[in-house]
C-alpha cells in the first residue's frame, strides 16, 4: 500500500493517478486523484481529527471491471455524510453511519467523480456525479 502526501502541504494545483491501494495524508489536501487501474483497490482517507478543511476529489479514469474502487474513512467513527446523484437523477444519501464511497464494478464509468471535505470530525460529500444508476454508492 502506498502512502501519499508524506510532506505536509503543497502550493500548486496537483493531479495524480492512483493505481494501487493507498493511504492519503494531510499533505494530499486539494489534490485530484484519478482512479486508474485494471485491478481496483481501496484508498483510505486521513483521520478527520486534525484535518479540518482537508478536501480531495476522485475521478474514475479506468472504469472498474473486476471489483469496486472504494474510498474509505480511516476510522469507523469518521462518517461520510451527504449524497451522490447519477445521470438518471437517482440520489444515494448517507444514513449518517457510512464510512465508504464506492465506484461500483460494471456500473461506474470513466468521468464519474466525487469530492470530499472534512470539518475535523466527519467527511462531507460536496459534489459527485455518476453517469449511470448505482454507479456510485455510499455505505
Amino acid at each position: 500500500m502506498a502512502r501519499l502526501g508524506a510532506n505536509a502541504g503543497w502550493s500548486e494545483n496537483y493531479a495524480q493517478d492512483l493505481t494501487e491501494a493507498s493511504t492519503l495524508a494531510s499533505g494530499d489536501s486539494g489534490k485530484i486523484f484519478y482512479l486508474n487501474s485494471a485491478t481496483e483497490f481501496t484508498t483510505t482517507l486521513p483521520a478527520c481529527s486534525g484535518n479540518a478543511g482537508f478536501s480531495v476529489t476522485f475521478i474514475v479514469k479506468a472504469a472498474p471491471s473486476g471489483a469496486n474502487y472504494v474510498i474509505s474513512s480511516a476510522s469507523s467513527s469518521d462518517y461520510i455524510l451527504g449524497s451522490v446523484v447519477d445521470g438518471a437523477g437517482t440520489v444515494d444519501t448517507s444514513d449518517g453511519t457510512d464510512t465508504n464511497v464506492n465506484f461500483i464494478n460494471g456500473q461506474a464509468v470513466v468521468g464519474d467523480w466525487v469530492k470530499l471535505t472534512c470539518d475535523g470530525s466527519s467527511w462531507y460529500i460536496v459534489g459527485g456525479l455518476g453517469k449511470v444508476a448505482a454507479g456510485i454508492t455510499i455505505n
